[in-house]
């Protein structure tokens, strides 16, 4: 095999483990530890435990196993949806995609047993219920929106478990990327609706129609306004207030323009926009430890320099 085909293939099985989603996950879960889980230990601390590092790393193994075991079942249907993308991914073949499945899980499942009983029961647990939604629960409107977003942030309650930490910032942050996560799952569903309609696939808009779906939208959008208002009035969330802020103009100018929406699009522009905004309160997270009156105090003095 050549050196070209070799490239070609590491590109494909990036493309298959949605190698950008899981760095993504891996600064989210590393973020969430040093200024959410555990502010008050030394980053250096934190960054040198080899338990954080293998419960991160289990968390990486089963989600790309994950990614892998949905694009099996999902190949035909991704066909339609991201040509280009699927092209690229047909250089691996789905036998060594499998294999590649099991070494993940299999990998993941040594590495958790040596951290701990509880955390092999929670990967053991976590693997089953991302293939049983590949396998079953991705054709079922409705329950598959909100069984997916349990996945996705089931990682985190991992991290929750390690550091057996929890308050009400805690449970805000997490009800706040639960509910944008799953707005971001349901305007993917609007913007898939040809795909899901060739392989039969259910899904909000097809089985409740266009007006239920956007209705559920709105609903879930103004939950994540009040939900931003109580944290921004919380105040002890430093100069990640203003990511907040941001959250809740966005969200107030959607909720009057998604009711406009109609093409197909439209509605992929507004899934990237929210994958986008996910991937900003990923990094807004070091800002909790900055001050806003700082942030005021140097803008002032630059001005002053300026003038």
């Amino acid at each position: 095999m050549n050196v070209q085909k070799i490239i070609l293939k590491v590109f494909a099985l990036f493309s298959v483990v949605r190698g950008y989603n899981l760095i993504v996950l891996i600064l989210a879960q590393y973020l969430a530890a040093l200024f959410i889980f555990a502010p008050e230990v030394s980053h250096r601390q934190l960054l040198t435990n080899p338990k954080l590092d293998g419960l991160i790393l289990c968390s990486i193994l089963c989600v790309a196993a994950g990614y892998i075991i949905n694009n099996f079942y999902d190949l035909e249907k991704d066909e339609l949806k991201r040509p280009l993308q699927v092209y690229l991914q047909k250089q691996v073949s789905q036998g060594f995609k499998l294999t590649v499945y099991i070494v993940l899980n299999a990998l993941a499942l040594i590495i958790a047993a040596l951290i701990s009983w509880k955390v092999f029961i929670f990967f053991l647990v976590y693997q089953f219920l991302v293939w049983f939604y590949s396998h079953k629960i991705n054709r079922f409107a409705l329950i598959k929106n909100f069984y997916l977003v349990v996945i996705r942030v089931m990682p985190f309650f991992a991290l929750l478990i390690y550091f057996d930490h929890f308050t009400f910032n805690l449970a805000l942050h997490a009800t706040f990327l639960t509910i944008l996560l799953l707005i971001t799952d349901i305007v993917k569903d609007l913007s898939s609706q040809k795909a899901d309609l060739i392989y039969n696939y259910d899904s909000i808009p097809i089985k409740y129609g266009i007006d239920f779906t956007k209705v559920l939208i709105s609903c879930l959008i103004i939950t994540e306004l009040i939900i931003g208002i109580i944290i921004i009035m919380k105040n002890d969330v430093g100069a990640m207030k203003y990511f907040f802020i941001a959250a809740n103009i966005a969200f107030t100018v959607i909720l009057f323009i998604i009711w406009r929406i109609k093409s197909t699009q439209a509605y992929k522009i507004l899934h990237y926009f929210f994958k986008g905004m996910i991937v900003a309160g990923v990094f807004s997270i070091v800002l909790i430890e900055i001050n806003p009156l700082t942030l005021q105090t140097i803008a002032q003095n630059f001005n002053q320099r300026i003038n």
